[in-house]
């Protein structure tokens, strides 16, 4: 038998083995946009999601081992993905408009740890890992009985031994075992993953205070992500002949408050914008007073026939009440003729986000 140094030897070298198999591990890199659909396939069905941030979305559905990814401007990114094996795999997520690989086929080989060896986890397990500690004693081996303070040098050495015999018998591999309490520093450590190396390192620290240094640039962006949306609300338009101005949507960021228009040319001719303006009436009889916008974006000068022009105003987030009204006027520079968009305090007031 060996001596007790000597496994203690032996067990804290397995130990620093595995560090360093912890630390060896690096994300999966996988570009994003919002035109295409990148598609990750896993060993095991998806049991729990730390999911990215807002400007990517991963979707799957229970039970299965697919996840769907898109991507917009913005930041890059992690993610993290549990799947019922135990298997935990990290994800690097960054914008590209031009995707390379559409499809991600995965092994366990690829996983940065495993949380629990030889116990399906399911997503109830993670939401009631906090009450099953709780509810159970702090426990060492396998066996379900307590650890004894009197034969805890015993178990000790016999895990010593388990460990040489381990590591012997193995090549080291890049899987590291953890137990519950691991995997929960996992998934809070996922959320500070360094991202990967890049050339523009310097470019993306500088968009982290954009909304400070640049404002005129972070309205930009937020617009070009936002104006294509599908219309949400689908009885605020109006129609003069054959040119309409409908309200797609209004959405609220930060400070500022977005609305999200368009301009729908259905004639055979041209039509050149006069203006687009935005109107506040305060109560019955009173005049209505020009909101001033804190940025415009793709307001074209001419709509061509038969097509469509989408539009961003932004103004600093404001609400009415409600006996007031805001009116989009938008005018023809050709003619007198003009389309008269009234918006009551029910839809100024709320936002779709």
């Amino acid at each position: 038998m060996k001596s007790f140094p000597t496994c203690f030897v032996v067990f804290l070298g397995s130990m620093l083995l595995a560090c360093f198999a912890v630390q060896a591990q690096s994300a999966i890199p996988i570009n994003a946009n919002d035109n295409v659909t990148t598609t990750i396939f896993f060993p095991s069905n998806i049991a729990k999601v730390v999911p990215p941030a807002v400007n990517f979305n991963f979707e799957y559905e229970d039970h299965t081992q697919i996840g769907l990814l898109k991507g917009r401007k913005g930041k890059p990114s992690n993610l993290l993905v549990i799947t019922e094996d135990g298997y935990a795999y990290s994800f690097a997520l960054s914008y590209s408009e031009e995707i390379q690989k559409f499809n991600f086929i995965l092994t366990i080989d690829q996983a940065v740890s495993q949380t629990n060896p030889g116990k399906t986890v399911g997503a109830s397990d993670v939401a009631d890992r906090k009450t099953e500690e709780n509810d159970s004693p702090e426990i060492t081996d396998n066996t379900s009985a307590p650890v004894d303070t009197d034969t805890s040098d015993a178990t000790q050495a016999n895990e010593a031994d388990t460990s040489s015999s381990t590591a012997t018998d193995n090549k080291p591999t890049a899987q590291v075992n953890m137990d519950n309490t691991s995997m929960d520093t996992l998934v809070q450590q996922n959320k500070d993953v360094p991202k990967q190396a890049s050339g523009n390192n310097s470019r993306e620290n500088e968009d982290d205070d954009l909304y400070d240094t640049d404002r005129e640039e972070y309205y930009r962006i937020f617009c070009e992500n936002n104006y294509l949306q599908k219309t949400i609300l689908k009885r605020s338009f109006r129609k003069n002949k054959k040119i309409a101005l409908r309200l797609n949507n209004i959405l609220t960021d930060r400070n500022e408050k977005y609305f999200i228009l368009q301009i729908e040319n259905n004639s055979k001719k041209e039509f050149s914008v006069g203006g687009l303006g935005f109107f506040r009436r305060t109560g019955v009889g009173q005049l209505e007073k020009i909101i001033t916008p804190l940025y415009s974006f793709n307001l074209q000068e001419t709509i061509d026939p038969q097509s469509v022009n989408e539009v961003v105003y932004v103004f600093k987030n404001f609400e009415i009440g409600n006996k007031e009204t805001v009116s989009i006027v938008l005018t023809d520079a050709s003619s007198d003729n003009g389309v008269v968009l009234p918006m009551d305090n029910l839809i100024v007031n709320s936002p779709s986000n």
